[in-house]
């Protein structure tokens, strides 16, 4: 068969396309026509350029719904496990969108994760002598110092001027995303952190748990089957309403900020997702 030999870059995927699509048409729809709404809100939405608040906050809508569109296409080509792995990402997007809506120190706070970040591999390229040889450091430090590079780093850093960012030694501290979520204070939130964010995290790092969807062991613990392409793929609808909801509650905390779009827009897809939610067994 092509599937055999081509995978899903062969034509026989087609088939396994179609039973997705006829077994999921109007969720399909749906998100579809969520995705729609999603786009419009740019044409709406007005950002300041000194609104660092809210051009972090809409810069990080922008990635999430490129990432919810993602999720969707893997989908529908019957590369579904691989949509899990996007759900963690959309979920980290979710929180840091969350975590900046609460104030314009939190969007400084999220934002000096970069230079924090920075300053790790900084420090990692200097004195990481397993990583880099010496002459791979001296080659690297040649154009700017290490010196001068940390010393732009701190400096920006400092400049933030931000209550807890510093430890007592002047070291940056980088808010981890439990602290995030703790500050957001949303049971939904916390609650998809302490199930769903944990088992996604094991496709993501390849841990031995997802092996069983392409081994399958005897009662001896040896291996009696080898799973290549669709037949491995977990194809429940589960992730892809788990997209839908980080993107509803996306677009509330937009919406809050902004002002735009309508509340009663919101509300609309929210009860559409909440009825296709029951009927296939999301909220039980």
């Amino acid at each position: 068969m092509d599937i055999d030999e081509y995978g899903y870059l062969g034509k026989d995927i087609k088939q396994y396309k179609i039973l997705l699509i006829k077994k999921y048409k109007e969720v399909f729809n749906f998100i579809e026509e969520l995705n729609h709404f999603f786009n419009k809100i740019k044409f709406e939405i007005d950002v300041k350029n000194d609104d660092l608040q809210g051009g972090t906050m809409i810069g990080l809508f922008t990635k999430s719904l490129t990432t919810f569109q993602a999720i969707y296409i893997l989908y529908r080509n019957y590369l579904c496990n691989n949509t899990e792995n996007l759900c963690r990402i959309l979920f980290e997007e979710m929180i840091n969108i969350g975590y900046c809506s609460l104030g314009k120190d939190e969007a400084k706070r999220y934002l000096s994760l970069e230079a924090i970040d920075r300053l790790k591999k900084l420090n990692k390229i200097k004195y990481g002598k397993n990583y880099f040889s010496e002459e791979e450091r001296k080659n690297f430090f040649t154009k700017k110092s290490y010196n001068k590079r940390k010393s732009e780093l701190i400096d920006h850093i400092e400049k933030l001027n931000l209550k807890g960012l510093l430890n007592e030694k002047g070291k940056p501290l980088a808010i981890s995303i439990e602290e995030r979520i703790k500050l957001i204070n949303s049971p939904a939130i916390s609650n998809y952190y302490l199930s769903f964010y944990s088992i996604v995290s094991e496709g993501v790092h390849s841990s031995p748990n997802i092996l069983n969807r392409y081994l399958i062991f005897d009662e001896y613990g040896l291996v009696k089957e080898l799973r290549w392409g669709p037949i491995a793929e977990n194809c429940e609808i589960y992730a892809l309403f788990v997209a839908i909801h980080f993107m509803i509650i996306n677009i509330e905390y937009i919406q809050k900020y902004f002002k735009c779009p309508k509340k009663e827009d919101i509300l609309k897809y929210t009860e559409k997702f909440q009825k296709l939610g029951h009927k296939y067994n999301y909220f039980s």
